[in-house]
């Protein structure tokens, strides 16, 4: 039997460059922000402490709590903008990217051989065997590949066209 060789056609499209853009920065960022929420919180339960201890009985501990307090409102705020500058910068390269793929509307090639994995677009070519590839997800939209810790590679399952074998 001859092993087949599976090769997809993607077509390059704006839409679809921008919804791969935004799913990996929302995928990287969800552990952070779920983090930043429990600072906020953690910052209101301590200036909440604070403030009960000054009204019933000062003691020691209250500016042990009005300290925890400013901390994790300072990293909450920071956090906050951190993503903020991050979110900025993405909609800059995803602007970036989409006149790129104006100017170059070659279609995006996937291979799948038993050996190896091989990707193509306008801006450089992939080839890699699949003991280098180390982490992939596969979720009801995308399959997500890192190979080598370094290179990553994103494929829109519902935009897949599937070109005849080899």
């Amino acid at each position: 039997m001859n092993p087949a060789i599976l090769t997809y056609n993607t077509p390059t499209s704006g839409e679809i460059t921008k919804t791969i853009y935004e799913y990996e920065f929302k995928r990287l960022w969800k552990k952070n922000l779920d983090g930043n929420i429990a600072n906020l919180f953690f910052g209101i339960f301590c200036l909440l402490i604070v403030v009960l201890t000054l009204i019933f009985e000062p003691d020691l501990f209250t500016g042990f709590f009005a300290g925890m307090g400013l901390i994790a409102f300072s990293t909450y705020f920071s956090r906050y903008l951190s993503y903020r500058t991050s979110k900025k910068k993405l909609k800059e390269i995803i602007e970036k990217d989409i006149s790129d793929l104006k100017l170059n509307s070659n279609d995006v090639i996937w291979e799948f051989t038993p050996d190896h994995f091989k990707f193509k677009n306008y801006k450089s070519e992939y080839k890699c065997i699949w003991s280098e590839i180390t982490y992939c997800v596969v979720d009801d939209q995308f399959l997500y590949i890192t190979a080598s810790f370094t290179t990553q590679f994103h494929f829109r399952q519902s935009q897949r066209r599937r070109r005849k074998p080899k």
